[in-house]
């Protein structure tokens, strides 16, 4: 079925790209060849993220070749999470797809999360689980590892929930996302705070089809920090129960040497004192800085209306393309 100029697209298929320039070409060929064969209106969203390679040149040459293609690109490198929010922004479908530009989700797999989401009506936002994942053994255990942090201690979701980059959502949940105020996004946590209708569907994972990927042992620890921080008060819980457990030390130990005290085992005067204040106060004073830090300067990005991104230039979209995104749009 050939698309009509002009026609809204029902599905938006969004797709961060970073150093990509290798997998652009065959990644939008096999994702038109499926949503060709579905026969429906779709577009696809290249956000570039601003890499060093000449992925920007070649998103914009597709563009230019199929009216069904944007380019966007960023000012700088904002990272995935800022890149697939921009996407979502300027995508005009019911349905909204993201997915990695590196081939390891198979753009074929696409059928499954549109096939499962069309059974389930109940259901907003559908994540694909791999089946069995072709990352590095550290990486596996790194993406495990925030995974079980995220849904079983900050979201307070089902802990075998999966979130990974490989999901679609209905239009309405995407509107609420956009509208979630924060500079520093976090789009698969941020749906859990949205909405309880998730689920993961098994979903092939394959080798990269090219590049090296983009996270490092510090980018996933900086995103679980993220994540704790925008999205839980797990650290002030945790700052509390520490403070409470010093104050019960301090009180036992303050007890014995109160003892000693008083049967003559202590003679430098005011020694006990100092120690219960030490021992009260200093194993955790740092640490409350830095939590507290954090919060406040989280709170003054947001009060200062700091961008999740800004666009530099696009290639192809309609008039339904949206504008630069500010923390609450």
């Amino acid at each position: 079925m050939t698309q009509l100029a002009g026609q809204a697209p029902e599905f938006s298929i969004i797709v961060p790209v970073f150093n990509a320039e290798a997998t652009l070409g065959p990644l939008t060929a096999r994702i038109v060849e499926v949503m060709e064969s579905r026969g429906a209106a779709f577009e696809i969203v290249l956000v570039d993220d601003c890499g060093g390679d000449g992925s920007w040149s070649k998103a914009r040459e597709l563009a230019a070749d199929d009216s069904r293609i944007v380019a966007v690109q960023l000012m700088r490198n904002y990272g995935q999470s800022a890149a697939t929010m921009c996407g979502l922004a300027q995508a005009r479908g019911e349905y909204l797809i993201t997915l990695d530009d590196d081939l390891q989700n198979p753009p074929e797999e696409i059928n499954v999360l549109i096939d499962s989401l069309a059974e389930r009506p109940d259901v907003d936002v559908i994540f694909g689980s791999p089946v069995e994942k072709r990352h590095s053994l550290w990486r596996r255990f790194g993406s495990w590892m925030v995974n079980r942090i995220s849904a079983g201690l900050i979201l307070r979701t089902d802990a075998k929930l999966e979130l990974t980059s490989f999901r679609i959502l209905r239009r309405s949940v995407a509107d609420s996302l956009l509208a979630v105020s924060t500079p520093r996004p976090a789009p698969g946590a941020m749906l859990c705070t949205i909405t309880p209708r998730i689920i993961n569907v098994p979903v092939r994972h394959e080798e990269r089809g090219g590049g090296v990927g983009g996270y490092t042992i510090g980018k996933l620890l900086g995103l679980t920090i993220d994540k704790t921080l925008s999205f839980s008060t797990l650290p002030l819980r945790l700052l509390a129960s520490m403070g409470l457990i010093g104050i019960v030390f301090s009180a036992v130990l303050g007890c014995v040497y109160l003892s000693r005290y008083y049967w003559g085992g202590i003679a430098v005067p005011g020694w006990t004192t100092q120690v219960l204040l030490m021992i009260g106060i200093a194993g955790f004073n740092f640490f409350a800085l830095g939590v507290i830090g954090e919060y406040l300067l989280r709170i003054l990005q947001t009060v200062q209306g700091t961008p999740q991104y800004l666009v530099r230039q696009q290639v192809g979209g309609g008039p339904a393309a949206r504008h630069d995104a500010a923390p609450g749009e």
